[in-house]
């Protein structure tokens, strides 16, 4: 009983710790910046924000704690050290791939990359060069624990699944697409971060009169070091603070943002569990490790490809109807929440005259008096409702008759639509949506240096030196 208490003591202490190290600010930071974009987008569309930051930020570090204590809990049972998972070369890494996709910020990615180049440099480059294993970096890289490395990797995946299937979905943010076939349709947006607070094992050699802190079991650990004692010398393991960051990003079309997170953490729950069983196996199994290397990347791109075709594939749930309008969300808060309306709901009615688009809709919407009759179809049933709008004096006389779709005038009127608390599905021909562009490392790396210029240029006033 003295031996769990000495041990959920020290481990405790090292996971509360880790949540006031720079890393883990510095991780929470580029959270913000993603859901700072997220929310960039959301007023470029709709003229407001949908999803505050303040809230994504709470709700991902409340997730991200939970997740963490988990995962280090794990961790710490398996007795992985720092030195057997490799993470201060799987950051650098990761933060590299960044430039590439922000999708690949990614351990799967980083942490395959790393395993390869130290099956790469074990039984290539040092057997060709011996003397690169005197080099620090190289000393280091050999030390990683390949088994280890990819239980971490299983590990923070199946947790990365539970936070999915808890969260996936909150924060969902609607978008306007340009599909491949030229029409524009409607989807949600699905993006999660989560700063992940880790206890980690730094291993040591000393000597064993040296040794302090708790004597652990003769079991512990259950994946060994690679490092080797010497004659009298015994390992001895310190927990201290890390961190670590774990993303989602998704697109929901034809499916519910509920629904399309619940799939996605399912099969990322199948990918983790195979890949821990490799990597356990590889353990005790060493013609395993190739295979699991290789699975580490390459499964989880391809469950990635597998889900994006498999939502692509189904019939669109958020697509132009030919009578009414049909609405992809309601916003809390506003007139329409209040009145009853829900996403899906298709209205056909304004004070009993048909609606034959949204211009239509809100056209009549602004020519009623302050309550506003809506009947329409919610799951195939007939419902009506009043809607409390605003006055004309208070909210500003607006025309929406106009003939031209101009990006301008459907800005506004999307605009309107979402001050009342309306998201509707766009029509195929609106000159209003977003297109999903191929990544450019060399924009990114252009934009970058466009923007230290302007910092230079803001400090020193565009002066010579």
């Amino acid at each position: 009983m003295q031996l769990i208490f000495e041990i959920s003591r020290i481990f405790l202490s090292s996971f509360l710790m880790a949540l006031f190290m720079p890393i883990f600010w510095i991780v929470l930071f580029l959270v913000y910046l993603q859901y700072r974009r997220q929310v960039a987008t959301e007023e470029k569309l709709f003229g407001r924000t949908i999803n505050q930051v303040g809230r994504q930020i709470l709700l991902s570090v409340g997730l991200g704690i939970i997740g963490g204590f988990a995962a280090s809990a794990i961790l710490l049972f398996l007795g992985l050290s720092l030195e057997q998972i490799g993470l201060y070369f799987i950051w650098p890494v990761a933060l590299l791939l960044l430039l590439f996709n922000p999708r690949y910020l990614c351990f799967s990615y980083a942490g395959g990359i790393v395993a390869a180049a130290v099956l790469v440099f074990r039984h290539i480059l040092v057997i060709i060069m011996p003397g690169l294993a005197q080099y620090t970096v190289v000393a280091s890289l050999l030390r990683i624990h390949i088994p280890a490395l990819l239980v971490l990797i299983g590990l923070l995946h199946l947790i990365e699944a539970l936070l999915i299937y808890i969260g996936g979905h909150w924060g969902s943010s609607p978008i306007y697409l340009k599909n491949e076939e030229g029409r524009v349709v409607g989807a949600f947006s699905l993006q999660r971060f989560w700063p992940i607070p880790l206890v980690a094992l730094l291993v040591s050699v000393v000597a064993q009169a040296e040794i302090v802190g708790v004597s652990m079991p003769e079991w512990w650990p259950i994946l060994q070091s690679t490092i080797q004692p010497g004659v009298g010398q015994s390992l001895q393991y310190a927990a201290i603070p890390v961190a670590a960051g774990l993303g989602y990003a998704d697109m929901a079309l034809s499916s519910t943002p509920r629904e399309r997170s619940a799939f996605s953490a399912k099969w990322l729950a199948v990918y983790s569990t195979v890949l821990l069983i490799i990597a356990i196996g590889s353990a005790y199994t060493p013609w395993l490790i190739l295979p699991g290397v290789l699975f580490a990347p390459l499964g989880h791109e391809i469950l990635i490809l597998y889900g994006n075709k498999k939502e692509q594939k189904q019939r669109l749930r958020y697509e132009w109807v030919d009578a009414g309008v049909s609405l992809m969300m309601v916003l809390p808060g506003t007139a329409a929440r209040e009145a009853g309306l829900a996403g899906d709901d298709l209205i056909l009615k304004v004070n009993g005259h048909a609606v034959a688009d949204c211009r239509d809709m809100m056209q009549k919407i602004e020519d009623s008096y302050f309550m506003v009759l809506l009947e329409g179809l919610r799951k195939n049933e007939p419902f009506s409702l009043i809607l409390k709008k605003q006055s004309r004096e208070e909210a500003g006389i607006r025309d929406y008759q106009q003939t031209g779709m101009t990006v301008k005038s459907s800005s506004s009127l999307l605009h309107h639509c979402a001050d009342l608390g309306l998201i509707p599905v766009p029509t195929p021909d609106s000159p209003v949506y977003l297109e999903i562009r191929k990544p450019d490392p060399l924009g990114r790396f252009r934009r970058m240096k466009s923007w230290i210029v302007s910092i230079f240029h803001k400090l020193f006033g565009g002066k010579q030196l």
